[in-house]
């Protein structure tokens, strides 16, 4: 793409390993390909070699802020101490400021320090969701109208409800051949895995075939897999092409996190057509509730009784399989890239 606006982006997050950030990134350097408007030019800036993310973002990339471009995109929370060209950053939650003793350790006293201070310089903020963006706002001391909703989106070509062929092939492959619930998402404690547990548990008496499958890569000690269980099955990370098939097949996906700033795994279990049960946090409640069944965040018990309900109710459960896709196609990676493109040509004076 060649045009009047040079926007440089941070690419670091696309290299292994990756998380959530690198769906976020691929999602929208992707959309901002397609789009049919001209006029602009993305570069994306990555190391050539493995790099830490704090002396990536400090230190080389400020110097990428040097090279002519217009405005600079950080994907990654917080940009460079001194940029020298005009700069937008994704702040995608601000839970580290927020819930402190979810994150110790000496990294996330450094991301107290660098978040704040970091959105200050800023030029523009972009978010996903508007109870994120009052917390920057809060938090950080910014005015709200330098934060911009951008959204997320999912790849409705990669997440679509999948056939029953190839729903019984991926569990055949992975050695599924129980009912199983499903959680997915990086293993740390905020992220509700003793409330899946325990939950599983409680529902075993009624459905003692149930296990709970749980896919992602462990970040923090969870202490509640410490206990092994027959009935738990820890895949760690499994590749894109698996999950719609792991989405529909599940007879819950589970959602107990105590904190996000959107949950993207939502998201993609609704379009793959998943039934999906969530915790009421602020994200949820904004952004799915018509699709899924919420329960009080962090209460156990209030989890069982929803799973309960969902599982023994087939009316309800087909009802919100359907709705699950439609909710999904509203969000597009095509708008986010829209709204990008707006806040960097505002941002850039072109």
């Amino acid at each position: 793409m060649n045009g009047d606006l040079r926007v440089g982006v941070d690419g670091k997050s696309l290299l292994p390993p990756r998380a959530g950030v690198a769906r976020y990134l691929e999602g929208l350097l992707g959309a901002c390909a397609g789009l049919e408007q001209t006029g602009f030019e993305i570069a994306l800036v990555s190391p050539r070699r493995s790099r830490r993310t704090m002396p990536w973002v400090l230190w080389d990339l400020q110097r990428a802020t040097g090279r002519g471009f217009d405005v600079f995109h950080f994907p990654f929370y917080y940009p460079s101490l001194l940029p020298r060209c005009p700069i937008t950053v994704a702040v995608h939650d601000v839970l580290v400021l927020e819930h402190p003793e979810w994150f110790p350790g000496r990294r996330a006293n450094t991301l107290r320090l660098l978040i704040p201070a970091g959105v200050r310089r800023a030029d523009a903020i972009v978010t996903g969701s508007r109870s994120v963006a009052e917390a920057i706002a809060e938090r950080c001391r910014v005015p709200r109208e330098r934060i911009h909703l951008t959204g997320y989106g999912v790849d409705g070509n990669r997440f679509a409800p999948p056939s029953a062929e190839a729903v019984a092939s991926r569990r055949t492959r992975l050695g599924l051949a129980r009912p199983y619930l499903l959680q997915l998402g990086a293993l740390e404690p905020r992220r509700g895995s003793d409330l899946a547990l325990a939950a599983c548990a409680g529902l075993r008496d009624r459905h003692p075939d149930l296990e709970l499958v749980v896919v992602g890569e462990a970040r923090a000690d969870v202490r509640a897999f410490r206990q092994p269980r027959p009935w738990l099955r820890l895949l760690g990370r499994v590749e894109d092409d698996a999950l719609p098939a792991l989405y529909a097949g599940a007879a819950a996906v589970v959602a107990p996190s105590r904190g996000e700033g959107f949950d993207l795994p939502v998201l993609e279990a609704l379009a793959c057509g998943a039934l999906v049960v969530a915790s009421d946090i602020a994200v949820h409640r904004e952004h799915f509730a018509p699709a899924v069944v919420l329960f009080e965040s962090g209460n156990a018990e209030a989890l069982t009784a929803a799973l309960a309900c969902a599982l023994g109710d087939s009316e309800t459960g087909r009802g919100l399989r359907a709705a699950g896709p439609a909710l999904a196609a509203r969000f597009t990676w095509e708008d986010v890239a829209r709204r990008h493109l707006e806040v960097w040509r505002a941002v850039g004076g072109k």
